[in-house]
């Protein structure tokens, strides 16, 4: 019985909200600011969710660019550049149910020297499953990354930024040389025992991520363990995880194959804290920048719901003397209030879904011109939890915006004159 007749209260309330926002005012004043403040709300809710879509969109074309180097789980050694995997865990990282490929890879700092030019970039050794585990074959633009064809030069793939430094990529057909130096102290009576030399083909050039481009240089592991004395070694083993696993599971599994505090595995996240912290970042201040614009909005609906409330004192007291209570007005006006907003805020998403369909089919707003830009136009994802998001605090917003003249509406005096 209490449920029902709160049901009749409530049915009642948004009656009379409906009514009061609907119903033709006295005053041609009120209908106007009333509409104004829609508009405001549908403005500032279309540009909250069409930039929130857009950062959507960098995220995730940033992500899916990190993706194509920085594998789905990575096992490096906590102290130290390198260590040496057994035979045993090799296998039983491939027998684990969920794992696609493992590869090895090993990493050193080295010198490269083409006619005058010198650069200092990192050569990465891979494997013959690299390209199984990430995604950066499909990335290179000039050349091939085709490490099986026998030849006589070791071949190399660099980053566009190592190889415009350098001035040397697929078309030069001159070998380059690479220098790793050695540890410890050289013999002064023979300087060249302080590094070891190799010479490289440049078969094809990549571009992926400007921080990537500019340090990575990519070879044939067996080459890269022969230039610095580590056969055996790796920097990493970089997995590729079938699609839908588990990977929080498939981490826990690892660590436990790995039996050594010395070796950890890492996830995408765990690989690149600061890179997610940052879009993460970026996004809520923005959030929060733009939420600001639905404050200022607001004080639209503040000013018509003040000017609805003296247009309807005498609806006010005529409520009052029926017996209906001051927290039920209040309710009343709370609701109109918040009933201006949504159906602003539902304009708003409308708008913004408009705009971002056709951004997604015809790339109408573009980045720039020529080949400065991995893309062509803004990237745009559409997330329903953004919706949703946007129109709870929209909700939250005519809130306190309606609260004051609400509370001014419940204390007014009952007096009823004549007219």
């Amino acid at each position: 019985m209490y449920v029902k007749n709160y049901v009749i209260y409530i049915r009642m309330v948004i009656l009379f909200a409906w009514r009061y926002f609907k119903g033709r005012k006295s005053t041609q004043a009120i209908q106007i600011i009333s509409w104004v403040s829609v508009g405001a709300m549908a403005i500032g809710t279309a540009a909250l969710i069409i930039v929130l879509s857009v950062f959507n969109g960098f995220e995730g074309f940033i992500k899916d660019l990190y993706s194509d180097y920085y594998p789905q789980l990575k096992i490096t050694p906590v102290t130290g550049k390198s260590f040496r995997p057994s035979a045993q865990l090799i296998t039983e990282l491939n027998g684990l149910k969920g794992i696609k490929a493992v590869s090895r890879t090993l990493e050193e700092k080295v010198l490269f020297t083409f006619n005058e030019s010198q650069v200092i970039a990192n050569l990465k050794g891979i494997d013959s499953n690299y390209e199984k585990v990430t995604g950066i074959t499909k990335n290179v633009k000039y050349g091939h990354m085709n490490f099986n064809m026998p030849g006589e030069i070791p071949p190399l793939v660099l980053g566009i930024g190592v190889s415009n430094r350098l001035g040397a990529s697929e078309e030069t057909h001159l070998p380059i040389t690479c220098y790793a130096f050695k540890k410890g102290s050289p013999s002064l009576a023979d300087p060249s025992s302080a590094y070891t030399s190799s010479l490289f083909e440049v078969t094809g050039v990549y571009r992926l991520q400007e921080e990537i481009d500019n340090q990575y240089a990519f070879a044939p592991l067996e080459v890269v363990e022969e230039l610095i004395d580590k056969r055996g070694y790796v920097s990493a083993l970089e997995i590729r995880v079938i699609k839908n696993a588990d990977e929080i599971l498939l981490k826990k599994q690892i660590q436990h194959l790995l039996r050594s505090d010395n070796i950890k595995v890492q996830d995408r996240f765990e690989q690149n804290r600061t890179l997610y912290f940052i879009l993460k970042s970026e996004r809520w201040a923005v959030y929060s920048i733009l939420t600001l614009m639905l404050v200022i909005a607001s004080f639209n609906i503040i000013g018509s719901m003040s000017m609805l409330v003296l247009d309807k004192e005498r609806d006010i007291a005529i409520l009052k003397t029926m017996g209906l209570h001051e927290r039920a007005i209040k309710k009343i006006f709370i609701s109109t209030g918040i009933l201006l907003s949504l159906i602003g805020a539902f304009i708003g998403c409308l708008l913004a879904l408009g705009v971002c369909l056709l951004q997604q089919r015809f790339g109408v707003v573009k980045l720039g011109t020529g080949d400065s830009f991995l893309i062509d136009a803004y990237p745009v994802k559409l997330y329903l939890p953004d919706f949703l998001l946007v129109l709870s605090t929209v909700v939250v917003i005519a809130f306190f915006a309606s609260l004051l003249p609400a509370i001014r509406a419940s204390k007014k005096a009952i007096e009823l004159r004549v007219r």
